[in-house]
């Protein structure tokens, strides 16, 4: 596979703005979610709003235009080209099962910081149900986010064989001997 460096930092800030578009969208649900969001005042709720919500537009315009910045960041060096033995197919897989090894690890320190938080914390907690539910709503929360990066990093081939085939249905873009080689290996 023959690439340049542009193009694998066009990848990488696109990457970078599903991560940012994830996590703002994550924490505006979680504050929306618990309920906590009418007990702050109005001028505090709107800044939140905002924060989030800049955070996913501009997580939408680096992925649209990813090129701007990776000119910026590659310099003269933006049409070096880079030749590797792994086909694009491999690089999606890799790169699927590396998200999904993330979303493992953020659940696992997820879970971490809710037994601290319980064991070591529990006067803030408070008691009672309010308390009980909010903690159940996170753990199954962590739990959630673990089972999809067990999956998405167990599936990952599959998954991206399934991206490819569905990329290209219908168009000349994926050669007929091309596919047909992959399957007698």
């Amino acid at each position: 596979m023959r690439t340049s460096l542009y193009s694998i930092l066009c990848i990488a800030i696109r990457l970078g703005a599903v991560m940012l578009a994830w996590t703002s969208i994550e924490k505006l649900s979680f504050l929306l979610g618990q309920g906590q969001f009418a007990a702050f005042p109005t001028e505090e709720r709107w800044i939140a709003v905002t924060y989030f919500g800049s955070g996913i537009l501009i997580s939408i315009l680096l992925w649209l235009y990813p090129g701007p910045l990776a000119r910026m960041a590659s310099g003269r060096s933006a049409q070096q080209v880079f030749e590797s033995p792994i086909s694009a197919a491999d690089l999606q897989w890799i790169a699927l099962s590396v998200l999904g090894m993330v979303w493992v690890m953020t659940g696992i320190l997820d879970l971490a910081e809710l037994g601290y938080r319980y064991v070591w914390m529990s006067e803030m907690l408070g008691t009672g149900e309010e308390a009980a539910r909010r903690l159940q709503g996170q753990i199954a929360y962590a739990a959630f986010e673990i089972l999809i990066g067990i999956a998405l990093t167990l599936g990952a081939r599959g998954l991206a064989t399934l991206l490819r085939k569905f990329r290209y249905s219908g168009s000349s873009g994926m050669p007929a001997q091309q596919s047909s080689a992959e399957g007698s290996e």
